[in-house]
């Protein structure tokens, strides 16, 4: 990682600057982040005006940002500005003051270009291949068609939280009429583009607002992870909390658990609107996306060629997440080798596919992340590690799933460690067995030598005999690789034997 940016997304509600540091096509790394609630615009109604205290708020956090780029030493800064900016009629002298006074050139993105940094984030980070994207910020809501990864088309509309709060509600508690208005105004708005996209694709959303609107949900449901990217807002659930919401003061809705108190006042015209866009396309549930236009700009330097894409979503944040803390790629690969060797040669006994092979597959390349912290636990560790972050491209049950193979690796018999709610009824069924074939491979891979050039299992009624095929001395892979079987024994019910092959 030999580059770092920094990210500045100047937005109607908030200014957000993240700092990464980045090898092109390789590997990437979040050092940091800072928020500031600007609210440009503010304030701004029909004659489209910055007001002079929205300005003043916006310009200061311009200012932190500058100051903290500097001390850091950041190689390249993009900043940007969207909704607020892009609409005022003094935006041009609130560009200039920012240029002049603080160094920074905001570069000002059309509605379209802002769907389209939305969808390109959604492609690199969420395993989807088409999708309804929304992204509500605080100045304009955007709705995009993504097709096989692509961004198709998008259009933009003056919906945000902060400039439907101010056109729609007056102070004080929500009126039924002023609710009716801002409903029918969002479905006046997007009927003619809803039409020209395709039914039933999966529907995603970006943005602080729908974040925001599903940690209310998670906490309430007792979630057991805080992770929010790939999290599933069903509309039921959205459509209970946003009366709910509706029906209180912005003093009472400060009070309720996991609401951000500089929300308190705009979501619930972000919620009337992310609700009705739901109801209108028929879409019973959301995948809530944690990166949005930031990580859009960011992936465009990421993966300069290609249209900006990864190839291999899942297989890059597995090896991502190796690099960022513990790379050793060889032994890495040569445990994934020998443990899909061994569920390939076991198939008979698991009738396993496509889907339990890739869990295994993957979690063979971050089973020693923990090793960054500690050798000792160091399963524990990863598994620690693997749930406290976002892992691009899968969904929370197939992150647990891994999580638990790391955390097995080792030692131990697979318990679900209080992530049962994210799991398949059988899923530990799958975890058990999964992790015995992992562990065994990591086994038979104890000096990190790569000595074990193959294997070869016979399989009996109950009984399992596995050659290990090599042309060096592997008496300690064999030794090791037998002291822990017990778990391959245990999870398919079978005596093991390993035994040197000719």
């Amino acid at each position: 990682m030999n580059q770092q940016i920094a990210i500045i997304d100047l937005g109607s509600n908030t200014a957000r600057l993240v700092a990464l540091s980045y090898e092109p096509n390789s590997c990437y790394k979040l050092e940091d982040e800072l928020r500031e609630v600007v609210r440009l615009s503010k304030g701004m109604g029909e004659a489209k005006i910055i007001r002079a205290e929205a300005s003043k708020r916006g310009l200061d956090t311009l200012a932190a940002f500058s100051s903290y780029c500097q001390a850091t030493n950041i190689d390249k800064i993009h900043a940007t500005a969207t909704s607020a900016v892009r609409d005022a009629v003094n935006g041009a002298s609130f560009l200039a003051m920012a240029k002049n006074k603080y160094g920074i050139e905001l570069d000002v993105i059309s509605g379209e270009k802002e769907a389209y940094y939305g969808s390109l984030a959604i492609a690199n980070s969420l395993n989807v291949q088409d999708a309804l994207v929304l992204d509500l910020g605080g100045g304009s809501m955007q709705l995009s068609y993504l097709k096989n990864r692509k961004f198709k088309k998008g259009q933009s509309w003056p919906l945000g939280a902060v400039r439907t709060t101010d056109k729609f509600f007056n102070k004080g508690k929500i009126k039924k009429s002023e609710l009716k208005a801002l409903i029918d105004e969002v479905n006046i708005a997007i009927k003619e583009f809803l039409e020209t996209v395709p039914k039933g694709l999966p529907f995603v959303a970006i943005g602080g607002t729908v974040r925001n609107l599903a940690n209310i949900v998670k906490k309430r449901a007792g979630y057991p992870i805080d992770i929010v990217h790939n999290y599933v807002l069903k509309l039921s659930d959205l459509h209970d909390l946003t009366e709910e919401l509706a029906s209180l003061t912005v003093a009472e809705r400060k009070k309720v658990v996991g609401l951000n108190a500089d929300r308190a006042d705009i979501i619930v015209a972000g919620a009337i609107v992310i609700r009705e866009i739901m109801r209108a396309y028929g879409q019973k549930e959301l995948i809530i996306s944690g990166q949005g236009i930031r990580e859009g700009l960011f992936y465009t330097y990421l993966f300069p060629k290609n249209g900006h894409l990864v190839k291999d979503l899942r297989e890059f944040s597995v090896q991502n997440l190796a690099k960022r803390y513990h790379d050793f790629p060889k032994h890495n690969e040569h445990v994934r080798f020998l443990a899909l060797e061994l569920f390939e040669q076991l198939k008979p006994l698991h009738g396993y596919g496509k889907f339990e092979k890739e869990i295994l597959s993957y979690a063979a390349v971050v089973h020693d992340i923990g090793m960054a912290i500690n050798y000792y636990n160091h399963h524990k560790r990863g598994q620690f590690m693997i749930m406290s972050v976002a892992l691009p491209g899968f969904s929370h049950r197939e992150q647990a799933m891994i999580s638990l193979l790391v955390r097995f690796h080792r030692k131990g018999k697979p318990t679900a460690l209080g992530l049962a709610k994210l799991l398949k009824n059988d899923d530990m069924e799958r975890v058990a067995k999964l992790a015995a074939l992992l562990r065994l491979a990591e086994y038979l891979e104890r000096s990190k030598a790569q000595r074990v050039e193959g294997l070869r299992c016979h399989i009996d009624k109950n009984y399992l005999q596995i050659e290990v095929l090599a042309t060096k001395d592997v008496s300690i892979e064999i030794k090791e690789g037998l002291i822990h079987a017990d778990l391959l024994a245990q999870a398919y019910g079978l005596e093991v034997e390993i035994v040197l092959g000719q």
